[in-house]
Protein backbone atom coordinates (compact mmCIF):
# COMPACT_ATOMS: atom_id res chain seq x y z
CA UNK A 1 0.00 0.00 0.00
CA UNK A 2 1.62 3.44 -1.13
CA UNK A 3 -0.11 6.19 0.38
CA UNK A 4 0.42 9.21 -2.51
CA UNK A 5 2.88 12.06 -2.16
CA UNK A 6 -0.44 14.55 -1.85
CA UNK A 7 -1.37 13.24 1.20
CA UNK A 8 0.91 13.06 3.06
CA UNK A 9 1.77 16.76 2.17
CA UNK A 10 -1.51 17.73 3.29
CA UNK A 11 -1.03 15.75 6.55
CA UNK A 12 1.87 17.57 7.39
CA UNK A 13 0.51 20.90 6.24
CA UNK A 14 -2.42 20.54 8.28
CA UNK A 15 -1.68 18.31 11.48
CA UNK A 16 -0.66 20.51 14.95
CA UNK A 17 1.70 19.41 17.16
CA UNK A 18 0.33 20.66 20.22
CA UNK A 19 -3.33 19.19 19.42
CA UNK A 20 -1.56 15.73 18.66
CA UNK A 21 0.79 15.43 21.66
CA UNK A 22 -1.25 16.83 24.44
CA UNK A 23 -3.87 14.04 23.62
CA UNK A 24 -1.16 11.68 24.84
CA UNK A 25 0.70 14.07 27.42
CA UNK A 26 -0.48 17.51 29.67
CA UNK A 27 1.51 20.25 28.64
CA UNK A 28 2.00 22.82 30.78
CA UNK A 29 2.45 27.00 29.39
CA UNK A 30 6.03 28.28 28.99
CA UNK A 31 5.70 31.83 27.67
CA UNK A 32 4.74 31.18 24.07
CA UNK A 33 5.69 27.48 24.17
CA UNK A 34 4.37 24.27 26.41
CA UNK A 35 6.76 21.84 28.22
CA UNK A 36 6.26 18.66 29.52
CA UNK A 37 8.37 15.56 31.13
CA UNK A 38 9.64 13.86 28.38
CA UNK A 39 7.75 10.88 27.19
CA UNK A 40 11.10 9.09 25.94
CA UNK A 41 12.90 8.91 28.62
CA UNK A 42 12.88 9.24 32.47
CA UNK A 43 13.72 13.08 34.02
CA UNK A 44 12.18 14.82 36.89
CA UNK A 45 12.75 18.34 35.69
CA UNK A 46 10.76 19.13 32.18
CA UNK A 47 13.08 19.33 29.25
CA UNK A 48 9.99 18.69 26.94
CA UNK A 49 9.47 21.25 25.05
CA UNK A 50 6.86 21.90 22.08
CA UNK A 51 6.18 24.96 19.81
CA UNK A 52 2.74 25.12 18.41
CA UNK A 53 3.96 28.55 16.34
CA UNK A 54 6.80 26.32 14.86
CA UNK A 55 4.70 22.86 14.74
CA UNK A 56 7.52 21.13 16.65
CA UNK A 57 8.95 19.43 19.58
CA UNK A 58 12.47 19.21 21.04
CA UNK A 59 13.52 17.20 24.63
CA UNK A 60 16.75 19.35 25.81
CA UNK A 61 16.94 16.39 27.30
CA UNK A 62 17.62 13.19 25.26
CA UNK A 63 17.74 15.26 21.82
CA UNK A 64 14.53 14.02 20.01
CA UNK A 65 12.60 16.26 18.07
CA UNK A 66 10.45 16.94 15.43
CA UNK A 67 6.43 17.41 13.91
CA UNK A 68 3.27 15.64 15.21
CA UNK A 69 4.27 12.87 12.32
CA UNK A 70 7.13 12.15 14.26
CA UNK A 71 5.91 12.16 17.54
CA UNK A 72 3.37 9.43 16.78
CA UNK A 73 5.85 7.36 14.92
CA UNK A 74 8.07 7.48 18.51
CA UNK A 75 5.32 7.65 20.60
CA UNK A 76 3.06 4.77 19.32
CA UNK A 77 5.47 3.01 17.72
CA UNK A 78 3.61 3.43 14.40
CA UNK A 79 5.28 3.58 10.88
CA UNK A 80 5.76 6.15 8.96
CA UNK A 81 2.52 5.16 6.79
CA UNK A 82 0.44 3.99 9.58
CA UNK A 83 1.18 7.92 11.42
CA UNK A 84 -0.01 9.11 8.02
CA UNK A 85 -3.19 7.32 8.26
CA UNK A 86 -3.67 8.22 11.76
CA UNK A 87 -3.02 11.76 11.42
CA UNK A 88 -5.13 11.46 8.24
CA UNK A 89 -8.48 9.96 9.98
CA UNK A 90 -7.86 12.87 12.86
CA UNK A 91 -8.21 15.63 10.58
CA UNK A 92 -10.81 14.07 8.13
CA UNK A 93 -8.05 14.07 5.30
CA UNK A 94 -8.92 11.87 2.35
CA UNK A 95 -6.69 9.49 1.83
CA UNK A 96 -5.33 8.78 -1.66
CA UNK A 97 -3.12 5.73 -2.56
CA UNK A 98 -0.70 5.23 -5.39
CA UNK A 99 -1.98 1.74 -6.07
CA UNK A 100 -3.88 -0.96 -4.15
CA UNK A 101 -6.08 1.66 -2.88
CA UNK A 102 -9.00 -0.42 -3.44
CA UNK A 103 -7.68 -3.32 -1.05
CA UNK A 104 -7.09 -0.23 1.47
CA UNK A 105 -10.88 0.47 1.84
CA UNK A 106 -11.59 -2.94 1.89
CA UNK A 107 -9.61 -4.12 4.79
CA UNK A 108 -10.94 -0.96 6.67
CA UNK A 109 -14.23 -2.08 5.83
CA UNK A 110 -12.81 -5.92 7.42
CA UNK A 111 -11.89 -3.92 11.12
CA UNK A 112 -15.61 -2.19 11.24
CA UNK A 113 -17.11 -6.13 10.79
CA UNK A 114 -14.97 -7.31 13.51
CA UNK A 115 -15.29 -5.19 15.73
CA UNK A 116 -19.12 -5.45 15.05
CA UNK A 117 -18.56 -9.22 15.83
CA UNK A 118 -16.44 -8.58 18.88
CA UNK A 119 -19.64 -6.18 20.23
CA UNK A 120 -21.65 -9.33 19.50
CA UNK A 121 -19.60 -12.01 21.73
CA UNK A 122 -19.78 -9.52 24.43
CA UNK A 123 -23.47 -9.63 24.55
CA UNK A 124 -23.58 -13.22 23.94
CA UNK A 125 -21.44 -13.55 26.96
CA UNK A 126 -23.74 -11.66 29.27
CA UNK A 127 -26.65 -13.81 28.33
CA UNK A 128 -24.66 -17.11 28.75
CA UNK A 129 -24.53 -18.94 32.55
CA UNK A 130 -22.53 -21.80 30.88
CA UNK A 131 -19.38 -19.38 29.93
CA UNK A 132 -19.66 -16.98 32.68
CA UNK A 133 -19.32 -20.00 35.37
CA UNK A 134 -16.00 -20.89 33.17
CA UNK A 135 -14.45 -17.72 33.49
CA UNK A 136 -15.60 -17.64 37.25
CA UNK A 137 -13.72 -21.02 37.27
CA UNK A 138 -10.43 -19.54 35.96
CA UNK A 139 -10.53 -16.58 38.61
CA UNK A 140 -10.57 -14.13 35.84
CA UNK A 141 -12.62 -10.61 36.93
CA UNK A 142 -15.33 -8.87 35.71
CA UNK A 143 -12.58 -5.80 35.68
CA UNK A 144 -10.63 -8.13 33.93
CA UNK A 145 -13.01 -9.67 31.48
CA UNK A 146 -14.30 -6.19 30.26
CA UNK A 147 -10.72 -4.39 30.14
CA UNK A 148 -9.91 -7.62 27.89
CA UNK A 149 -13.48 -7.48 25.99
CA UNK A 150 -13.56 -11.48 26.32
CA UNK A 151 -17.11 -12.79 24.20
CA UNK A 152 -18.69 -16.20 23.55
CA UNK A 153 -20.01 -17.72 21.01
CA UNK A 154 -23.14 -19.48 21.10
CA UNK A 155 -23.18 -22.95 20.06
CA UNK A 156 -25.48 -22.52 17.24
CA UNK A 157 -25.41 -20.25 14.68
CA UNK A 158 -28.78 -18.85 14.71
CA UNK A 159 -28.44 -15.85 16.81
CA UNK A 160 -25.41 -14.77 14.69
CA UNK A 161 -27.31 -15.46 11.33
CA UNK A 162 -29.94 -12.62 12.52
CA UNK A 163 -27.06 -10.45 14.08
CA UNK A 164 -25.38 -9.99 10.65
CA UNK A 165 -28.70 -9.78 8.61
CA UNK A 166 -29.48 -6.98 10.60
CA UNK A 167 -25.81 -4.99 10.41
CA UNK A 168 -25.71 -5.90 6.61
CA UNK A 169 -22.68 -8.03 6.78
CA UNK A 170 -22.45 -10.80 3.99
CA UNK A 171 -21.27 -14.18 4.40
CA UNK A 172 -18.41 -13.22 2.12
CA UNK A 173 -17.36 -10.98 4.53
CA UNK A 174 -17.12 -13.40 7.44
CA UNK A 175 -15.07 -15.77 5.09
CA UNK A 176 -12.83 -12.83 4.19
CA UNK A 177 -11.82 -12.88 8.32
CA UNK A 178 -12.00 -16.05 8.55
CA UNK A 179 -14.81 -16.71 11.06
CA UNK A 180 -17.28 -19.11 9.69
CA UNK A 181 -16.80 -21.96 7.18
CA UNK A 182 -20.03 -22.96 4.45
CA UNK A 183 -21.48 -26.20 4.24
CA UNK A 184 -22.65 -27.43 0.86
CA UNK A 185 -26.23 -26.63 1.07
CA UNK A 186 -24.47 -23.06 1.12
CA UNK A 187 -25.32 -22.30 4.83
CA UNK A 188 -22.52 -21.40 7.26
CA UNK A 189 -21.31 -21.79 11.14
CA UNK A 190 -19.67 -20.37 13.39
CA UNK A 191 -16.26 -21.71 13.31
CA UNK A 192 -15.69 -20.16 17.24
CA UNK A 193 -19.11 -21.47 18.58
CA UNK A 194 -18.97 -23.09 22.04
CA UNK A 195 -16.33 -21.15 22.83
CA UNK A 196 -15.13 -18.13 24.90
CA UNK A 197 -13.45 -15.36 22.91
CA UNK A 198 -10.68 -13.17 23.18
CA UNK A 199 -10.05 -10.65 20.87
CA UNK A 200 -7.26 -10.32 19.86
CA UNK A 201 -5.99 -6.80 18.49
CA UNK A 202 -2.97 -5.38 16.67
CA UNK A 203 -0.68 -2.59 18.04
CA UNK A 204 -2.99 0.60 17.02
CA UNK A 205 -6.42 -1.38 19.04
CA UNK A 206 -8.27 -2.65 15.72
CA UNK A 207 -10.06 -5.99 16.24
CA UNK A 208 -7.55 -8.46 13.95
CA UNK A 209 -9.22 -11.84 14.68
CA UNK A 210 -10.33 -13.91 17.18
CA UNK A 211 -9.40 -16.95 19.43
CA UNK A 212 -11.79 -18.91 21.12
CA UNK A 213 -11.51 -21.46 24.27
CA UNK A 214 -13.79 -24.61 23.94
CA UNK A 215 -15.90 -25.03 27.29
CA UNK A 216 -18.41 -27.89 26.13
CA UNK A 217 -15.49 -30.44 25.71
CA UNK A 218 -14.93 -29.97 21.79
CA UNK A 219 -11.96 -30.20 20.04
CA UNK A 220 -9.44 -28.48 19.45
CA UNK A 221 -9.60 -26.91 22.90
CA UNK A 222 -8.25 -23.88 21.61
CA UNK A 223 -9.31 -22.04 18.19
CA UNK A 224 -7.44 -18.83 16.36
CA UNK A 225 -8.12 -17.36 12.93
CA UNK A 226 -6.11 -18.51 10.28
CA UNK A 227 -4.27 -15.44 8.68
CA UNK A 228 -6.39 -12.96 6.43
CA UNK A 229 -5.71 -9.79 4.45
CA UNK A 230 -6.31 -8.22 8.03
CA UNK A 231 -4.53 -11.01 10.35
CA UNK A 232 -0.76 -11.83 9.83
CA UNK A 233 0.17 -14.31 13.85
CA UNK A 234 3.90 -13.14 12.70
CA UNK A 235 3.05 -9.64 13.42
CA UNK A 236 0.79 -9.45 16.12
CA UNK A 237 1.05 -9.83 20.15
CA UNK A 238 -1.96 -10.73 22.12
CA UNK A 239 -2.06 -7.77 24.86
CA UNK A 240 0.31 -5.90 23.27
CA UNK A 241 -2.30 -2.59 22.79
CA UNK A 242 -3.63 -2.93 26.38
CA UNK A 243 -0.08 -3.28 27.70
CA UNK A 244 1.57 -0.14 25.76
CA UNK A 245 1.51 2.32 27.92
CA UNK A 246 2.93 0.07 30.87
CA UNK A 247 5.80 -1.36 28.49
CA UNK A 248 6.71 2.60 27.71
CA UNK A 249 6.99 3.33 31.40
CA UNK A 250 8.54 0.12 32.48
CA UNK A 251 10.83 -0.17 29.36
CA UNK A 252 10.20 -4.03 29.66
CA UNK A 253 7.97 -6.44 28.55
CA UNK A 254 7.40 -10.09 30.09
CA UNK A 255 6.14 -12.53 26.90
CA UNK A 256 4.24 -15.41 27.74
CA UNK A 257 2.41 -17.78 25.63
CA UNK A 258 -0.97 -17.95 26.28
CA UNK A 259 -4.43 -15.79 26.27
CA UNK A 260 -5.05 -17.37 30.41
CA UNK A 261 -0.71 -16.97 31.09
CA UNK A 262 -1.23 -13.03 30.34
CA UNK A 263 -4.82 -12.40 31.57
CA UNK A 264 -3.80 -14.18 34.95
CA UNK A 265 -0.42 -12.11 35.05
CA UNK A 266 -2.70 -9.03 34.24
CA UNK A 267 -4.70 -9.46 36.72
CA UNK A 268 -2.42 -9.90 39.53
CA UNK A 269 -0.80 -6.39 38.50
CA UNK A 270 1.82 -7.03 36.04
CA UNK A 271 0.62 -5.22 33.31
CA UNK A 272 3.80 -5.09 31.03
CA UNK A 273 2.96 -8.53 29.36
CA UNK A 274 2.01 -9.69 26.09
CA UNK A 275 1.70 -13.09 24.58
CA UNK A 276 2.88 -14.83 21.54
CA UNK A 277 -0.46 -17.38 21.18
CA UNK A 278 1.77 -20.42 20.75
CA UNK A 279 3.26 -18.86 18.13
CA UNK A 280 7.26 -18.78 17.70
CA UNK A 281 8.76 -15.27 18.04
CA UNK A 282 9.30 -13.19 14.45
CA UNK A 283 11.47 -10.39 13.71
CA UNK A 284 7.93 -8.63 13.53
CA UNK A 285 7.25 -9.27 16.86
CA UNK A 286 10.83 -8.15 17.97
CA UNK A 287 10.69 -4.76 16.12
CA UNK A 288 7.30 -3.90 17.77
CA UNK A 289 9.07 -4.64 20.73
CA UNK A 290 11.79 -2.69 20.19
CA UNK A 291 10.09 0.38 19.92
CA UNK A 292 8.85 0.73 23.45
CA UNK A 293 11.11 -2.16 25.52
CA UNK A 294 14.89 -2.34 26.03
CA UNK A 295 14.59 -5.36 27.95
CA UNK A 296 11.89 -8.67 27.79
CA UNK A 297 11.48 -11.59 30.47
CA UNK A 298 10.46 -14.68 28.53
CA UNK A 299 8.53 -16.85 30.69
CA UNK A 300 7.45 -19.48 28.94
CA UNK A 301 6.21 -23.15 29.92
CA UNK A 302 8.99 -25.32 31.22
CA UNK A 303 8.78 -28.34 28.84
CA UNK A 304 10.72 -28.75 26.09
CA UNK A 305 8.83 -26.71 23.70
CA UNK A 306 8.74 -23.76 25.96
CA UNK A 307 12.65 -23.94 26.03
CA UNK A 308 12.68 -24.63 22.59
CA UNK A 309 10.59 -21.14 22.21
CA UNK A 310 13.01 -19.60 24.63
CA UNK A 311 16.02 -19.90 22.21
CA UNK A 312 13.99 -18.96 19.40
CA UNK A 313 12.98 -15.81 21.23
CA UNK A 314 16.41 -14.65 21.63
CA UNK A 315 17.88 -14.74 18.85
CA UNK A 316 14.67 -12.89 17.35
CA UNK A 317 15.36 -10.16 19.95
CA UNK A 318 18.77 -9.73 20.59
CA UNK A 319 19.33 -8.23 16.96
CA UNK A 320 17.08 -5.57 17.96
CA UNK A 321 18.90 -4.85 20.91
CA UNK A 322 16.96 -5.63 23.41
CA UNK A 323 18.38 -7.46 26.79
CA UNK A 324 16.51 -10.75 27.00
CA UNK A 325 15.66 -12.72 30.51
CA UNK A 326 14.98 -16.27 31.26
CA UNK A 327 12.27 -16.44 34.38
CA UNK A 328 12.48 -20.77 34.39
CA UNK A 329 9.03 -22.42 35.97
CA UNK A 330 8.85 -25.41 38.33
CA UNK A 331 8.05 -28.12 36.21
CA UNK A 332 4.84 -29.01 34.98
CA UNK A 333 3.58 -24.89 35.91
CA UNK A 334 2.24 -22.21 33.44
CA UNK A 335 2.29 -18.67 34.24
CA UNK A 336 -1.75 -18.96 35.14
CA UNK A 337 -0.74 -21.23 37.88
CA UNK A 338 2.23 -18.83 39.44
CA UNK A 339 -0.33 -15.81 39.25
CA UNK A 340 -2.77 -17.87 41.14
CA UNK A 341 -0.26 -18.10 44.01
CA UNK A 342 -0.27 -14.37 44.31
CA UNK A 343 1.31 -11.42 43.51
CA UNK A 344 4.36 -11.70 45.58
CA UNK A 345 5.37 -15.00 44.42
CA UNK A 346 5.11 -13.82 40.37
CA UNK A 347 7.00 -10.57 41.17
CA UNK A 348 9.76 -12.93 42.95
CA UNK A 349 10.06 -14.89 39.84
CA UNK A 350 10.22 -12.16 37.45
CA UNK A 351 13.37 -10.63 40.28
CA UNK A 352 14.98 -13.76 39.92
CA UNK A 353 15.04 -13.79 36.36
CA UNK A 354 18.60 -14.06 34.95
CA UNK A 355 20.27 -12.68 31.33
CA UNK A 356 19.94 -15.56 29.18
CA UNK A 357 23.40 -15.87 27.64
CA UNK A 358 24.99 -15.83 31.33
CA UNK A 359 22.15 -18.60 32.35
CA UNK A 360 23.54 -20.71 29.36
CA UNK A 361 27.11 -19.41 30.52
CA UNK A 362 26.26 -21.30 34.16
CA UNK A 363 24.91 -24.43 32.37
CA UNK A 364 28.24 -24.76 30.39
CA UNK A 365 29.76 -24.23 33.95
CA UNK A 366 27.96 -26.59 35.89
CA UNK A 367 27.86 -29.30 33.22
CA UNK A 368 30.00 -32.53 33.87
CA UNK A 369 29.08 -35.16 30.81
CA UNK A 370 31.14 -33.35 28.42
CA UNK A 371 28.60 -34.01 25.02
CA UNK A 372 26.12 -32.54 27.00
CA UNK A 373 28.72 -29.63 27.49
CA UNK A 374 29.82 -28.85 23.86
CA UNK A 375 26.17 -28.68 23.31
CA UNK A 376 25.15 -26.00 25.25
CA UNK A 377 28.71 -24.23 24.35
CA UNK A 378 27.41 -24.47 20.72
CA UNK A 379 24.16 -23.04 21.72
CA UNK A 380 25.27 -20.27 23.18
CA UNK A 381 27.95 -19.50 20.46
CA UNK A 382 24.93 -19.71 17.75
CA UNK A 383 22.95 -17.29 20.00
CA UNK A 384 25.61 -14.68 21.00
CA UNK A 385 26.43 -14.63 17.07
CA UNK A 386 22.61 -12.75 16.69
CA UNK A 387 24.28 -9.91 19.18
CA UNK A 388 25.08 -7.12 16.90
CA UNK A 389 27.57 -5.42 19.62
CA UNK A 390 31.04 -6.44 19.03
CA UNK A 391 32.11 -5.16 22.32
CA UNK A 392 29.24 -7.50 24.17
CA UNK A 393 29.72 -10.48 21.91
CA UNK A 394 33.70 -10.17 23.21
CA UNK A 395 32.88 -9.53 27.15
CA UNK A 396 30.89 -12.63 26.94
CA UNK A 397 33.05 -14.94 25.15
CA UNK A 398 36.09 -14.14 27.38
CA UNK A 399 33.27 -15.09 29.78
CA UNK A 400 32.89 -18.21 28.59
CA UNK A 401 36.78 -19.09 27.90
CA UNK A 402 37.00 -18.22 31.99
CA UNK A 403 34.04 -20.42 32.82
CA UNK A 404 35.52 -22.95 30.41
CA UNK A 405 39.26 -22.87 30.41
CA UNK A 406 39.16 -22.84 26.69
CA UNK A 407 41.47 -20.03 24.79
CA UNK A 408 39.29 -17.38 23.32
CA UNK A 409 40.56 -17.48 20.12
CA UNK A 410 39.44 -21.37 19.76
CA UNK A 411 36.15 -19.68 19.47
CA UNK A 412 34.42 -18.96 16.45
CA UNK A 413 31.02 -16.90 16.01
CA UNK A 414 29.39 -16.56 12.52
CA UNK A 415 27.90 -13.31 10.75
CA UNK A 416 24.73 -12.68 11.11
CA UNK A 417 22.89 -9.79 8.95
CA UNK A 418 20.86 -7.04 11.02
CA UNK A 419 17.10 -7.50 10.83
CA UNK A 420 15.51 -6.05 7.36
CA UNK A 421 13.12 -3.16 8.57
CA UNK A 422 9.32 -3.60 7.06
CA UNK A 423 8.28 -0.32 6.12
CA UNK A 424 5.88 1.05 4.15
CA UNK A 425 6.21 1.34 0.23
CA UNK A 426 6.38 5.19 -1.16
CA UNK A 427 7.43 7.29 -4.03
CA UNK A 428 10.82 6.84 -4.84
CA UNK A 429 10.99 9.15 -7.94
CA UNK A 430 9.25 12.16 -5.17
CA UNK A 431 12.42 12.00 -3.47
CA UNK A 432 14.72 15.07 -3.51
CA UNK A 433 18.18 15.32 -5.96
CA UNK A 434 20.61 15.30 -3.37
CA UNK A 435 18.40 12.02 -1.17
CA UNK A 436 18.65 10.14 -4.57
CA UNK A 437 22.02 10.73 -5.04
CA UNK A 438 23.14 9.82 -1.75
CA UNK A 439 20.81 6.85 -1.93
CA UNK A 440 22.43 5.26 -5.21
CA UNK A 441 26.00 6.45 -3.88
CA UNK A 442 25.97 4.46 -0.71
CA UNK A 443 24.61 1.14 -2.92
CA UNK A 444 27.64 2.08 -4.94
CA UNK A 445 30.74 3.83 -2.98
CA UNK A 446 29.57 2.48 -0.01
CA UNK A 447 33.01 1.67 2.36
CA UNK A 448 34.57 4.66 0.87
CA UNK A 449 31.48 7.14 1.50
CA UNK A 450 31.64 5.25 5.45
CA UNK A 451 35.52 6.13 5.32
CA UNK A 452 35.03 10.04 4.59
CA UNK A 453 31.44 10.95 6.33
CA UNK A 454 30.56 10.21 9.49
CA UNK A 455 27.59 12.23 10.22
CA UNK A 456 24.82 9.90 8.89
CA UNK A 457 22.81 10.23 11.85
CA UNK A 458 22.93 14.46 11.59
CA UNK A 459 21.35 14.65 8.17
CA UNK A 460 18.24 15.77 7.13
CA UNK A 461 15.56 14.45 4.83
CA UNK A 462 12.21 13.20 3.56
CA UNK A 463 11.26 10.50 6.83
CA UNK A 464 11.33 7.87 3.24
CA UNK A 465 14.48 8.79 2.60
CA UNK A 466 15.95 8.62 6.12
CA UNK A 467 14.25 4.93 5.98
CA UNK A 468 16.12 3.54 3.14
CA UNK A 469 18.93 5.33 4.00
CA UNK A 470 18.89 3.31 7.35
CA UNK A 471 18.07 0.08 5.35
CA UNK A 472 21.54 0.37 3.31
CA UNK A 473 23.66 1.31 6.03
CA UNK A 474 22.06 -1.90 8.27
CA UNK A 475 22.97 -3.87 4.98
CA UNK A 476 19.10 -4.27 4.00
CA UNK A 477 18.37 -5.96 0.91
CA UNK A 478 14.51 -4.51 0.55
CA UNK A 479 13.25 -4.51 -2.64
CA UNK A 480 12.93 -0.34 -3.08
CA UNK A 481 16.76 -0.53 -3.22
CA UNK A 482 16.66 -2.68 -6.60
CA UNK A 483 14.50 0.76 -7.89
CA UNK A 484 17.58 3.43 -5.84
CA UNK A 485 20.06 0.94 -8.31
CA UNK A 486 17.57 2.00 -10.87
CA UNK A 487 17.62 5.67 -10.76
CA UNK A 488 18.73 7.43 -14.02
CA UNK A 489 21.11 9.86 -12.18
CA UNK A 490 25.05 10.21 -12.86
CA UNK A 491 26.77 9.15 -9.71
CA UNK A 492 30.40 9.79 -8.27
CA UNK A 493 31.71 10.20 -4.89
CA UNK A 494 32.87 13.68 -4.27
CA UNK A 495 29.29 14.69 -5.74
CA UNK A 496 27.91 12.46 -3.12
CA UNK A 497 29.78 14.06 -0.44
CA UNK A 498 28.69 17.43 -1.77
CA UNK A 499 25.33 16.22 -1.46
CA UNK A 500 25.81 14.67 1.87
CA UNK A 501 27.28 17.83 3.40
CA UNK A 502 24.22 20.27 2.26
CA UNK A 503 22.10 17.96 4.13
CA UNK A 504 23.98 17.67 7.45
CA UNK A 505 24.20 21.67 6.92
CA UNK A 506 20.10 21.54 6.77
CA UNK A 507 19.87 19.25 9.99
CA UNK A 508 21.99 21.74 11.47
CA UNK A 509 20.56 24.86 10.64
CA UNK A 510 16.92 23.11 12.00
CA UNK A 511 18.55 22.49 15.12
CA UNK A 512 19.54 26.03 15.76
CA UNK A 513 16.04 26.90 14.88
CA UNK A 514 14.73 24.53 17.06
CA UNK A 515 16.98 25.68 19.64
CA UNK A 516 16.35 29.40 18.88
CA UNK A 517 12.37 28.44 19.59
CA UNK A 518 12.76 27.35 22.87
CA UNK A 519 15.26 28.86 24.63
CA UNK A 520 13.97 31.67 26.87
CA UNK A 521 17.44 33.16 27.24
CA UNK A 522 20.74 32.61 25.47
CA UNK A 523 23.41 32.77 28.20
CA UNK A 524 26.94 32.54 26.78
CA UNK A 525 27.15 28.55 26.24
CA UNK A 526 23.79 28.72 24.03
CA UNK A 527 25.28 31.67 21.96
CA UNK A 528 28.83 29.86 21.81
CA UNK A 529 26.89 26.37 20.69
CA UNK A 530 25.17 27.94 17.91
CA UNK A 531 27.93 30.19 16.66
CA UNK A 532 29.88 26.29 16.37
CA UNK A 533 27.29 24.76 14.44
CA UNK A 534 27.03 28.46 12.11
CA UNK A 535 30.70 27.91 11.65
CA UNK A 536 30.56 24.49 10.65
CA UNK A 537 27.96 25.37 8.01
CA UNK A 538 30.95 27.49 6.25
CA UNK A 539 33.70 24.69 6.37
CA UNK A 540 34.72 21.88 4.88
CA UNK A 541 35.28 20.54 8.11
CA UNK A 542 32.00 17.68 8.40
CA UNK A 543 34.26 15.21 6.26
CA UNK A 544 36.71 12.72 7.56
CA UNK A 545 40.22 13.69 6.39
Amino acid sequence: MAISQETIEEVLRVSNVYDVISEYIPLEKAGSNYRALCPFHSEKTPSFMVSPQKNIFKCFGCGKSGSALTFLMEYEGLSFGEAVLKLAEKYNIPVKFIKDGEKTLEKTELFKITEKIKNFYIESLKNSSEAKSYLSKRELTPSTIEKFELGYSPPYSDRLKKFIEKEGISIQQLKKIGLVSTTDSSDFYDKFRGRVIFPIKDHRGRVVAFGGRSIDGREPKYLNSPETEIYSKSKVLYGFFEAKEHLREKKEAVVVEGYMDLLSLHQTGIKNVVATLGTAMTPQHGKLLSRFVNRVILMFDADSAGKKAVIRAAKVLLPYRIEVFYCPLEKGKDPDDVAKEGRDKVEKLLKNSQEFLSFLIDRVRNQKDLKKRKETIDLFLDILSYLPDKFQQGLYIKELSEATGIPVELFELKERKAPLQEEESLDIKKLSFNEKLVLKGLLEFKDELLSRFDKFDKISGSAYFLYLLDEILKNGDSEELEEVRRLDIPVNIEAVLNALDMLHSKWLSQQNEIEAVFLSHSDDSVIRKIFMNKKSLNTGGLKKK
